[in-house]
Order: structure tokens, then sequence, then C-alpha cells
């Protein structure tokens, strides 16, 4: 028997109650959400109707004043939902070159998680690539990363391969256990930030220190970052962006200001560093970039050729072998990394690569030492940085404030490639090191919302 459909007051409400539970906005309503996110909500439109049944119209009009309204300018940042939601994004999205010419498919997949259609990543050893040519697949790249040790082929299957399980059956099990997605990975910035009140910057170290960075380009014409030293490397298969959006600078230029940045006539953080910066984000549209996993493997073999002795990732994704591979043999090999922690919320699983061991994992807390509202959890979290209405250098060649893990993360690289310039620590100790000097926040000791504290 067909259930009777949802009276047309009660599905008014559905946006509303999205609002309410912190799972979106108004304008998300008419996308597709995962059945359990509509089953909560229509939960919750129950209760609303029982409780509420003869002054149901009022509710509603009620509602949808309060939350259509425009945000007001005091609203705290950590009242405001994380500038670039999961679930704001179509299922497919065709990503275009300069031209307009297709250059692949941005999807979902597995979890949630996006990447590229069709396409897969293999580790091969010498000799391993004939072991493909029964499986009919379209061989798109092939790759030596010589300081990562790794052997990278990119492929294409047909849609009834497109699946760990179809392609796992299809390969010898040792080769499977070396195969993934080509993943797309995201930054973790919120732009929608209000001005407030921010503790005044200092140098952490004037040492000629070497750091790199995963990211979008960066504006180097910026004035804030005109006189700072950047060597940058486009990895994109376009060198002119995307289609009408061009080559996103927005988010990189801000990761950037927050460690070489003059910002307001205070010096940088980092005033005598040389910033290599591995450009391998390409525009979704407008407000959203993403970075393929072959093209951020691509930029961290770059970034190991350059003896940089620390690298900044202010980006965010699934669990993936091949990054999981070359974060183990980049730390193996003396380079720290510092990961933000993810702006998907305090219930969110844990994001990589900042859950790898080894990686230091990076969360934000505003002027007052409070955790951003939205930022990720765990017992992998290993310090705090300010990371919430920070002012900073943006794209468009202004300052502004900007808030997410992905701020903190740089003060938290500008205190390991200090602390590794002034031999106080090696790539190995460094951690206990810096928990030495960070202010304990929250629980005595470590925990899973600040970490061992606060680098200021």
């Amino acid at each position: 028997m067909k259930a009777n459909p949802r009276p047309a007051r009660l599905t008014r409400l559905r946006p509303l109650v999205l609002c309410l539970l912190g799972l979106g906005t108004v304008a998300q309503a008419q996308l597709d959400l995962p059945s359990a996110v509509t089953d909560r909500v229509d939960r919750s439109i129950d209760s609303i109707e029982r409780v509420h049944r003869d002054s149901l119209p009022d509710v509603t009009s009620a509602l949808e004043r309060r939350l259509t309204a425009p945000l007001p300018e005091q609203l705290p940042d950590t009242l405001r939902p994380p500038a670039e939601p999961l679930g704001a994004l179509p299922s497919r999205m065709p990503i275009l070159d300069s031209r307009g010419v297709l250059l692949f498919m941005d999807v979902e997949v597995e979890d949630g998680w996006r990447a590229v259609q069709h396409e897969w990543l293999l580790m091969l050893a010498p000799g391993e690539l004939s072991l493909l040519e029964p499986l009919n697949v379209e061989i798109l790249e092939q790759k030596r990363l010589p300081k990562l040790g790794l052997e990278m082929v990119r492929f294409r299957v047909p849609p009834q391969l497109d699946s760990y399980a179809a392609l796992q059956s299809a390969l010898p099990a040792d080769l499977a256990e070396r195969l993934d997605r080509n993943h797309i990975y995201r930054p973790q910035a919120d732009n929608s930030s209000p001005e407030s009140a921010e503790r005044p910057r200092q140098p952490v170290c004037a040492q000629a220190v070497k750091v790199g960075m995963i990211d979008t380009a960066i504006a180097t014409e910026h004035p804030g970052l005109i006189n700072s030293r950047i060597v940058e490397r486009n990895f994109l298969p376009d060198p002119e962006g995307t289609a009408q959006t061009g080559p996103p600078t927005g988010h990189g230029t801000a990761v950037a200001g927050l460690m070489l940045g003059i910002i307001d006539g205070v010096p940088a953080r980092l005033p005598g560093a040389t910033l290599y910066n591995a450009s391998v984000f390409y525009s979704r549209n407008q407000y959203a970039q993403g970075a393929t996993m072959m093209h951020l493997v691509s930029g961290l073999e770059w970034l190991t050729e350059q003896d940089v002795s620390v690298i900044n990732m202010s980006l965010t994704g699934p669990d993936n072998r091949v990054l999981a591979t070359a974060m183990e043999r980049i730390i193996a090999g003396g380079t720290v990394v510092v990961a933000a922690a993810g702006n998907e919320g305090p219930a969110a699983p844990p994001l990589y690569p900042a859950a790898y061991s080894g990686v230091i994992a990076s969360t934000a807390v505003d002027a007052d030492g409070q955790v951003y509202r939205w930022a990720n959890r765990g017992e992998h979290i290993d310090f705090a940085g300010p990371g919430v209405s920070v002012r900073t250098t943006r794209g468009t060649g202004e300052f502004g404030h900007e808030s997410g893990t992905s701020m903190a993360a740089p003060t938290v690289t500008a205190h390991v490639a200090c602390a590794l310039a002034r031999q106080l620590a090696s790539s190995e100790n460094v951690v206990q090191y810096l928990a030495g000097q960070a202010k304990d926040l929250g629980e005595a000791g470590r925990d899973p919302i600040f970490g061992h504290g606060l680098l200021q």
C-alpha cells in the first residue's frame, strides 16, 4: 500500500529543520541528501507536528522568517556553517579547461567521497603493468616518483569495473592491495567570517627555513606577499585554469599569508622563509576547489625534491592507499607533515591526511581559546592554532578574515619549521618538543579537542 504523501505544510518545514539540526542551509534543501539525514529531519518534523498541531502554520512561518533572514554581521563565526558543505556539490560535475573542453568528471563515489569518474591508481613494481592487459583498461598516465619510491599508473575502466569489488576480483590479490581511486580532496577554510578581536602576531623565527605547501595557486603580487620568497609549480593539466574561473588563488593566498604575509604592518611569522607551493587545486565553481590524488602525489614528489623541512597540507579527504604510502615515506625520509584536521564537525569521522600516523593534525581555536565549532575531533589531534576569523591575505589582492582548520595549520607549520631550524628538535621528536611549548586547553594533558594545546 502506497504511503500517504506528507502534507504540504510539513514539507515546507524540511529546509527549516535541516538548518536547526546543523545539517545544511535553506538553500540546500532541494539537494539529494542521504536517507539517514532525511529520516532524521522527518522525525523532527513529526515531533513538531505532535507538539504544535494546532499552531503549526504559525510555527512554520516564524521559523521561515528566522532562518531565511540574512545572517547579521555580528554573528559569531563559530555559529556559521562551513562555506563548502559536502552536500553542496552535485553528484556529477564536469571539469572543463580554459577552452571549455572536458578534462574529467568529478563524481560522488563510495561513502559520499568524490573522485574522478572511472579513474583508478595503482602502485606498481617493475614488470607489473602487463597484468592490467586482460582487463581492457585505458592507460592514461604512467609516472615514476623516485623520491617517494613509487611507480604510478593512472587508468580508466569501463563502468562494469568501476568499483572496489569488481577490480579486486579481477586483479591478482597482491596488486589489489595497491589499488585505489583517483580521489578528490578539498581545502578546509570558510571565508564568510566577520571581523573579531585577534591576538597580535609576532614572528616565530627569522631563520632561513624552507617550507613546502600543497594548495591552490598563490596571488604572489598581493601587497602583503609581494616581497616574500615564493617558488610555485603548477600541477594542473591546464595551466590557464578551468573554464571561466581561471586557476583558483583564494585558499593558497590565505594560507601563505599566515606564514609569509606582512599584514597591517605586522611582520610575517616566517620572515626568512622560502615557501615552495605545489598548486594542485582546480576550480569546481566560484566557491569550491578540488585536487585529484594523482596531482597531490605529483606535488608531494616535487616538494621532497626541494628538500623542505615541513609540508603544510590544509586539505582533507578520504583514506587512500596511495596517499597513505606517500605520507609514510615522506615522514620516514625526515620531512614533517602538518595537516588540517577538517571542518566537518565534532561528530565527523577522521579525515586524511591529518589522521595518518606521524602526520601532525591541527585544529583551530578563536582568540579566547575556544575550539572552532566545525572542527573535527579525535585522538589524532596534535595541536591547536589560531584559526577563527584570522586576518590574512586574499586572492583578490585585499585583506580579510578567514576561518577553519586550514587557517590554523600554518601557525603549527611555522612552529615546526622554527624548532627544526634552531635544532631544538628533530623530525622524530618535534611533537614532543612542541607539546612542552603549547598552552594546555580543555582537559589537563592531551585531549581529542585541542591535542597537546595551543601553539600561539
